[in-house]
């Protein structure tokens, strides 16, 4: 069974939704179900599992956004977990704050296996955190290619920690961060030969947005006068020599007082005609403050919001309704980022049918949908072993790339096209030959014959069944399978479809009582093998279905 997903489905959609008056941002009120719940959840958490979405029903709209965006620890860091590389490392020790002596090319490798590894991961708590992360990644999307990876490493850690943060802070943090510095020519930016590339991309994607031209040089958010100036501005920050460095230089950048232009900077009137002075070390600082306090710095931000969290259109109703109410939230908060996470996903708006399943999945949804309610392997013993769970990473990581997504590579500094390209949007994540990817990556996962080394690796069929409702019943197996995996409830003859694939034409009661024998006989292949066989048929159908690519 092979379900071609009809994006121009999506395409009516887009251009029908907000044909009526559209939900407002005011706190939702209808029925809280698990439908609801789990919407949330696919939209927060990546690969919500059924226990998670029982428990987000239980708990009600209000907490579950509270631990949603409450704090949590960030992940350790990556570890050397190969024998044969980084003779001055122990296995298991991390490399992120040891300089690059002997022979350490693994890291890399360690640090793509980590990163994957985190996303997947079953047993840390329900949160915003990796969604948020992602989120950065491709707000500032920094392309710094043969990056050391400690530096990779801090940058991610960043994303992690002002993951609902703050903005300004944030602009702060990456304004002078080591590989944003490099990416966009920051340490090269001197007094004598001002670089322009960080000035002007600061503007036009991180905070105000580019206006329409409406004359020369002027984008009705800012200038050319005021890319000039606040390059000026920006002037005299240095990256350490810490690139595989053989000593322990610092993963850090650091100020020059003699390559900084200390001369007034005159800003345009779009900016209020606002003189910086002279402010050494903390002048990037007094750049953020102006930049901030224009209102198209805050309305930028929330579209971008929106677009990653709702859906990407945004016509004159959502700008007036959503994004201007969202943006003042951001304002009234200095830039607290949780306020206004809160305000939109505890809103009707969020909650309207018309946003349920209408964005196609990223690589990074779609591998997580699959592996994350299954608890992913953890259950399984080689996953004990510290290589194993590292290089299971990397596979997930190969399997992202073949889905148009590079490791910490972005295609542009303005991101992944599905997020800024129109009309286009989402739709650049599927293709037919994209689609015929997802489906051989899922089939090869979940059909049971899935090795890393040479060691086969199995899904927890025993686990998941044991945790639905009442797996004894098939009807109900296939609702709740479906209530976790789509965004929305498919038709009675998908529906009937998927049934004929896990009984095969026998009746009711013969899953009942094979269920019911796999359920009291854990670990007995007698009683495994056939409900292990029809659910692993079952899923490579499901994970065909163009709704399955859907959130």
């Amino acid at each position: 069974m092979f379900y071609i997903l009809n994006t121009c489905d999506l395409s009516y959609q887009s251009s029908q939704r907000f044909s009526t008056v559209i939900a407002p941002l005011t706190t939702f009120s209808g029925a809280w179900d698990r439908q609801k719940a789990a919407h949330l959840l696919r939209r927060t958490v990546l690969g919500p599992r059924i226990d998670e979405i029982n428990r987000a029903q239980r708990d009600g709209l209000s907490r579950t956004i509270d631990l949603l965006l409450s704090p949590i620890a960030v992940p350790p860091p990556p570890v050397k977990y190969r024998n044969d590389d980084d003779e001055y490392l122990q296995m298991g020790e991390t490399w992120v704050d040891k300089s690059c002596r002997g022979t350490n090319l693994y890291r890399a490798h360690s640090l793509k296996g980590w990163y994957y590894n985190n996303m997947v991961q079953a047993d840390r708590p329900s949160n915003i955190q990796e969604r948020m992360s992602f989120f950065w990644l491709n707000y500032f999307s920094i392309s710094a290619p043969n990056s050391d990876p400690r530096a990779m490493y801090k940058h991610i850690r960043l994303y992690q920690e002002e993951a609902t943060g703050n903005l300004r802070r944030m602009l702060q943090k990456v304004t002078v961060d080591p590989r944003m510095l490099r990416c966009l020519n920051g340490d090269v930016n001197s007094k004598a030969n001002p670089n322009e590339n960080y000035a002007r991309e600061l503007m036009e994607l991180f905070t105000l947005g580019k206006g329409p031209q409406v004359g020369d040089g002027d984008y009705t958010t800012y200038t050319e006068k005021d890319v000039a100036a606040l390059a000026r501005a920006l002037t005299g920050w240095k990256i350490n020599n810490y690139r595989f460095a053989k000593d322990d230089t610092p993963v850090d950048s650091h100020f020059d007082v003699n390559d900084h232009d200390t001369g007034d900077k005159q800003l345009s009137n779009r900016l209020g005609n606002v003189v910086i002075k002279n402010a050494g070390a903390d002048e990037y600082k007094v750049v953020i403050d102006i930049l901030l306090k224009q209102e198209a710095t805050a309305l930028h931000f929330c579209r971008e919001l929106y677009r990653y969290f709702v859906f990407h259109d945004i016509n004159s109703s959502v700008e007036d309704q959503i994004i201007k109410p969202l943006a003042q939230t951001l304002r009234n908060n200095n830039y607290e980022i949780k306020p206004v996470l809160k305000q939109l996903l505890s809103s009707e708006h969020f909650f309207e049918a018309a946003n349920t399943g209408a964005i196609i999945k990223n690589p990074h949804d779609f591998l997580c949908s699959i592996v994350r309610p299954f608890k992913e392997f953890w259950h399984d013993g080689p996953m004990k072993d510290l290589r194993m769970r590292y290089e299971l990473g990397g596979k997930y990581c190969d399997y992202i790339y073949d889905l148009g997504m590079e490791f910490l590579d972005p295609p542009t500094i303005a991101g992944w096209k599905a997020y800024y390209d129109s009309p286009q949007y989402y739709r650049h994540w599927i293709s037919p030959a994209l689609m015929q990817r997802r489906v051989q990556i899922s089939t090869a996962i979940i059909d049971g014959d899935f090795h890393i080394n040479g060691t086969r690796l199995t899904i927890d069929y025993y686990s998941f069944l044991k945790a639905l409702t009442n797996p004894l019943d098939i009807n109900s197996v296939i609702d709740e399978i479906v209530l976790i995996f789509l965004p929305r409830p498919i038709s009675a003859q998908q529906t009937a479809a998927l049934k004929e694939t896990i009984m095969g034409g026998l009746e009711d009661k013969e899953w009942t009582m094979s269920c019911s024998d796999f359920l009291s006989n854990p670990g007995n292949s007698n009683y495994s093998k056939p409900i292990e066989g029809r659910m692993a048929l079952f899923f490579v159908d499901l994970f065909s279905l163009g709704e399955f690519q859907l959130q």
